[in-house]
């Protein structure tokens, strides 16, 4: 029997967000038993930048619900992530979540390869903004392998499901879990889907959470996309190097610049006054 473990970033109960994500477990085609964490309910606390997490026989210090959380996506067989969009971008405790990364990067090759899917609820279309492309970097990040994802479209809970197309589109996204993966969508990044593209040069594209690069061409058909090679910083061995080899590096050229670099620091002391709230 399959393990899923569904990830719902809504605080809202019964929301569409968690209606989808059980409508998907429906078209999974094996036998399975679902775990459900609501994000909200965690308590996960904001990143302290503090690096220790980065020592292999050390865990992040903040001693909050990160490795609960990892240890269950750990024994999961498959993972689905459901998040609503607020003021164009994912709910802010996804973001929480991404912002640790470098603690859960740790565990790399615990996660790398475990099947993912992703469920994007939105009231209005076209105000979808950022989510998914934030969503899927903070999946893939840590090593799941996304196998679909789509934003659906529902202001009012149970709203969404209803919607034309919804129910076999959500379908679609149960049986990838453990089944194909599908391809990028037209204007999506060929390497991570990401929907976001800069453009630093007249002639070059590049996609922002990739690195994938891309020129957009003008033919008699219209506009195209010519790709070059795919984006490596999602990859195994970049995610590897950044989190495990280069991250670490800076943490031990910090100690070995602690004095100098707080002489800089210093100059900046004891400017401006820090308010807090009354108790």
């Amino acid at each position: 029997m399959k393990k899923i473990l569904g990830i719902i970033a809504s605080r809202r109960k019964i929301a569409n967000g968690e209606i989808l994500l059980k409508e998907a477990c429906k078209a999974v085609e094996e036998n399975y038993q679902l775990e459900l964490i609501r994000l909200p309910d965690l308590k996960l606390e904001p990143c302290k930048g503090c690096y220790a997490c980065l020592n292999p026989e050390k865990l992040c210090p903040l001693g909050d619900d990160l490795y609960y959380l990892a240890d269950k996506i750990k024994a999961a067989d498959g993972v689905i992530v459901s998040s609503p969009c607020y003021v164009l971008g994912p709910a802010a405790i996804t973001k929480l979540l991404s912002d640790r990364t470098i603690a859960l990067a740790q565990l790399l090759d615990d996660f790398w390869g475990k099947p993912c899917v992703i469920i994007g609820t939105a009231g209005i279309k076209e105000w979808e903004g950022y989510t998914m492309s934030a969503l899927v970097m903070m999946t893939r990040s840590i090593g799941l392998d996304v196998k679909d994802a789509h934003m659906f479209i529902g202001a009012l809970p149970g709203e969404a499901v209803e919607a034309a197309g919804a129910l076999p589109r959500i379908r679609q996204l149960g049986k990838a879990l453990f089944g194909e993966k599908r391809g990028a969508e037209n204007g999506q990044c060929p390497t991570c889907w990401s929907d976001l593209w800069k453009f630093p040069k007249p002639d070059l594209s590049v996609c922002p959470i990739c690195g994938q690069e891309a020129n957009l061409i003008i033919n008699d058909s219209g506009l195209s996309w010519e790709y070059g090679p795919s984006g490596a910083r999602l990859g195994y061995e970049e995610l590897k190097r950044h989190f495990q080899k280069w991250l670490p590096e800076k943490a031990q050229e910090f100690g070995a610049r602690r004095k100098e670099l707080e002489l800089v620091r210093n100059r900046y002391k004891n400017q401006g006054q820090w308010l807090t709230p009354p108790t």
